[in-house]
């Protein structure tokens, strides 16, 4: 008989993302891992939830038999013991990779890689779940895929957003200059620029 794996794929239902880093890893601050990482939040009704429950509880199963250790780590947590607004009343979890994850829209097209998901977008996350049993103990949620199902956050806001157009005063560029100096003579002083 083969030995069954320790890893057990899982694809959730549709959630919402925070602390995105998928486009690149999270480096530069002091709580960073290197790792491309999401969390993603679902409300406390959401039937994907009990569906990743179960992908833990056999993740688990696999490592420890029926019997959890002391302090297990469980990767679902309930946002309820938490003090951050936005995950009162849900449940999250983080997904991560030390590889960039595939990335996918809704009808699983391959997305552009200057598309990037950001806290507040909708998605799936596809992946691996596995037990680790060092000197802490628990189920760790490996990310393989992304499908972007709802972009929701494009970013900042820009002065065209916010402002519009205006008559009035405009900034002159370097290309207005070009066209002035081509428009008026054939010589181009590198001074005008």
């Amino acid at each position: 008989m083969a030995k069954q794996s320790l890893y057990v794929n899982f694809a959730t239902t549709e959630g919402v993302a925070q602390y995105a880093w998928l486009n690149k890893p999270d480096t530069g601050s002091d709580f960073s891992d290197g790792k491309y990482k999401v969390t993603v939040v679902w409300n406390k009704d959401d039937a994907g939830v009990n569906k990743l429950k179960a992908v833990i509880a056999e993740a688990a199963k696999r490592e420890f038999g029926d019997t959890l250790p002391a302090n297990f780590n469980n990767p679902l947590k309930d946002g309820d013991t938490t003090d951050k607004e936005q995950y009162q009343g849900k449940f999250y979890a983080t997904f991560k990779s030390t590889k960039r994850p595939g990335m996918v829209d809704a009808k699983n097209f391959e997305m552009p890689e200057d598309v990037v998901i950001m806290g507040g977008d909708v998605i799936r996350a596809a992946g691996a779940a596995k037990a680790y049993a060092g000197a802490q103990k628990g189920v760790a949620l490996y990310l393989n895929m992304v499908k972007l199902i709802s972009k929701n956050n494009t970013g900042a806001a820009t002065a065209t957003d916010v402002f519009g157009e205006d008559e009035g005063f405009t900034v002159e560029t370097k290309a207005d200059k070009i066209e002035d100096v081509d428009a008026g003579s054939n010589e181009l002083d590198i001074d005008d620029l």
